[in-house]
């Protein structure tokens, strides 16, 4: 990005061979309100190291309010697969240990794994702490992982439960620091009133700095059907930052999961990358961005490397193509230059060479803390090694100051 116009750098204006659908400058950069990093935490959010991807393992005592079918239940079968289910619907499978134990091989087979098996700072904020001292991470933004299922539940009244039960637990956890823990709302898409009332809840009562979406479908609605408006609208109000993060269970079918022969390997893949490619067109093409120039949108968790070529993808369809969308008054690329992150893995060897077409202030990053294909210890060490060839102003954003501008830390 040219930080003197907000927009996309010179070499990406290069690769669009300078088209426009307007006049005049780039808009800048989106403010956002302040919540101001401790300086408990020896630094201030400018010059902290923020996880902007980190997760909980949540233990059954966030279920601890909820009764009969809406309580999530464990099933553990023969092969040592723990299933979650709520209201009589599967919407998790895993060894819901392996969930929490960084560099674990998920498809060795094996005895069951305990939930308690985990590392203790998935659900024991205290613990987390100190491996969060030990990584040099100073503040963390942290999402579900059975929660991730949850966007699968079919019974209306089910996920609304459980979403206010999972971030009642969450905020209990994040008030164990709450200079240094963030939490991000899960809302209840299937029932999109119920979603504005809970992200209004979270943001107003629990003092969550995000929401979080899934990129798929629910209950046949995607993220821009026109149910789902009123959730953009709130979230532009609330300043929430809106995060869309993908993750792999078949209660959610992923894009490519009707391709068969198939197999996990080649769907976690899949889901991940092409479902953020997918919503970051839909929010673009189909004008989220353009009616709400104040929300503030990341896609986690798939990686970084796909949004250079599919942001001048999607500019090479406007000339076109433009008139089967609504009426757009910026470029694809633009919009993700106004008011759009995406977070990068701490071992994308391609991320310094990526960084001059997205924009230095458009990247951060996540640990992913403690799934099974996260890396702890040494998550900060890699992520450092990988960012070395960058300029220092360059890698102070990657490293927090873009992620303290995401989630309303700072002012910047």
């Amino acid at each position: 990005m040219d930080p003197a116009i907000g927009g996309p750098s010179p070499a990406f204006r290069a690769v669009l061979g300078g088209r426009s659908v307007r006049s005049g400058k780039y808009p800048t950069a989106v403010s956002t309100p302040s919540m101001a990093l401790s300086k408990g935490v020896g630094c201030t959010a400018v010059d902290a190291t923020i996880d902007a991807d980190g997760h909980v393992l949540e233990h059954p005592t966030a279920w601890d309010g909820l009764a009969g079918e809406h309580r999530p239940r464990v099933v553990t079968d023969e092969r040592g697969l723990d299933h979650v289910i709520v209201a009589d619907q599967e919407v998790f499978v895993a060894r819901l240990g392996q969930m929490g134990t960084p560099g674990t091989d998920v498809g060795a087979p094996g005895p069951p794994v305990p939930l308690e098996a985990a590392r203790r700072g998935a659900f024991d904020p205290v613990a987390r702490l100190e491996d969060m001292d030990a990584e040099g991470i100073d503040a963390a933004v942290l999402y579900p992982t059975i929660g991730l299922g949850f966007w699968g539940i079919t019974d209306r009244a089910a996920a609304v439960s459980v979403a206010r039960a999972y971030n009642d637990w969450l905020a209990a956890y994040c008030a164990a620091a709450p200079d240094r823990l963030f939490g991000a709302a899960m809302v209840p898409f299937q029932d999109p009133a119920a979603a504005v009332a809970e992200l209004r809840r979270a943001r107003e009562e629990l003092g969550f700095v995000a929401a979080f979406v899934r990129p798929n479908p629910c209950l046949g609605r995607t993220l821009v059907d026109p149910a789902n408006e009123p959730f953009w609208n709130a979230a532009e109000a609330l300043g929430v930052a809106v995060a869309v993060h993908e993750g792999l269970q078949m209660a959610v079918p992923p894009l490519g999961s009707d391709r068969h022969p198939t197999n996990v390997l080649v769907l976690h893949a899949i889901s991940h990358t092409l479902e953020q490619m997918l919503a970051c067109a839909q929010v673009i093409g189909l004008g989220v961005l353009e009616r709400h120039p104040g929300l503030r949108v990341v896609f986690l968790e798939a990686g970084g490397g796909w949004a250079p070529y599919w942001l001048a993808r999607l500019d090479h369809q406007v000339p076109s193509y433009h008139r089967y969308a609504p009426d757009l008054s910026l470029l694809p690329s633009e919009y993700f230059a106004r008011q759009c992150w995406v977070s990068f893995e701490i071992d994308e060897v391609t991320l310094p060479v990526l960084v001059p077409f997205i924009g230095a202030e458009r990247v951060v990053w996540g640990s992913d803390y403690p799934h099974a294909d996260s890396t702890f210890p040494g998550a900060v060490k890699e992520l450092h090694e990988t960012i070395a060839p960058l300029p220092e102003e360059t890698r102070r954003r990657i490293l927090g100051a873009n992620a303290a501008a995401l989630y309303g830390l700072s002012d910047l």
